[in-house]
């Protein structure tokens, strides 16, 4: 059994803005809205690697650290790798959204109400205990706890990236760009400083790099999408196979799977086809 020890380590919250109306709004296409987010989720969680990790998918945000780990040489370096995936979890989240806005071809309230949806991120440089309940891991403590309690803050706007004192000493100083000083004030906790740099207005620029990319890379980010999307059908059918929302008997269920496992293939292959066309139809009219 592996004892609970205490580590330094940076804390990232990335969280989509706009989750709880978006999906409201659209409650008759719950699963739809779901896989909209799901796809957004799976585009950031993309670029987690080594030395970040992920902790949990908690709703509508990804829980992710990077543990101190090796002398100082190897923390700096470290934090040099996670201040330099910051950016690109934004770019990352802004080509999602500008990928499924353009390709799909669904003109439903899901589709159109997705360009709402906006991205936030939390970072706190702090400690932890590390510590297993059940086999699983978990990271908790004091910093745990500060890092969640800002998701919930008075920055105005829904696209930003939020650093507290700890984390723009260790990260933000050297990163370039504007860092407004600010302060929010969390219970228990007291007065905490922050560092805020908006990041919103990058909309058309993630669509015109999308745009941008040569015709290969852009049928190329037009096949993930499908494949991502299909793949999310075939999870969501498996789910309502096991779980339905309605009483359902043994020959009901079995009609639906073969009808659904029958259908996603074609819709893959037209899809397949359609998409990749549609996005270079849409960049020869820009």
């Amino acid at each position: 059994m592996t004892l609970p020890r205490e580590q330094s380590l940076i804390i990232i919250l990335a969280d989509i803005s706009g989750y709880t109306r978006f999906m409201l709004e659209n409650q008759t296409a719950a699963v739809h809205g779901q896989q909209c987010i799901t796809f957004l989720i799976e585009t950031l969680l993309r670029e987690v690697d080594i030395p970040l990790r992920l902790q949990e998918i908690e709703g509508d945000a990804v829980f992710l650290y990077a543990a101190r780990e090796g002398d100082e040489a190897a923390w700096r370096q470290a934090l040099a790798e996670v201040r330099a995936k910051l950016p690109r979890f934004f770019a990352a989240f802004l080509e999602g959204m500008s990928l499924a806005a353009e390709a799909t071809p669904c003109s439903c309230a899901v589709c159109r109400d997705s360009g709402t949806l906006k991205l936030k991120l939390i970072v706190h440089s702090g400690r932890a205990v590390f510590h297993a309940i059940g086999g699983r891991a978990l990271v908790s403590g004091a910093d745990v706890i500060l890092a969640h309690r800002l998701l919930k803050n008075s920055v105005p706007g829904d696209e930003y990236l939020l650093m507290t004192e700890a984390a723009y000493r260790d990260l933000g100083r050297d990163m370039g760009g504007e860092f407004l000083a600010g302060e929010e004030h969390c219970g228990d906790f007291g007065t905490v400083k922050t560092y805020v740099r908006h990041m919103g207005a990058q909309w058309e620029h993630a669509r015109e790099a999308l745009y941008a990319l040569p015709a290969p890379a852009l049928g190329s980010r037009a096949r993930l999408y499908v494949a991502g999307g299909i793949y999310g059908e075939y999870r969501a059918t498996l789910r309502h196979l096991l779980r339905p929302a309605s009483k359902a008997g043994v020959m009901r269920r079995a009609a639906f799977a073969l009808w659904r496992f029958l259908l996603l293939p074609a819709e893959l292959a037209y899809y397949l086809a359609v998409i990749p066309r549609r996005l270079r139809s849409r960049r020869a009219r820009r």
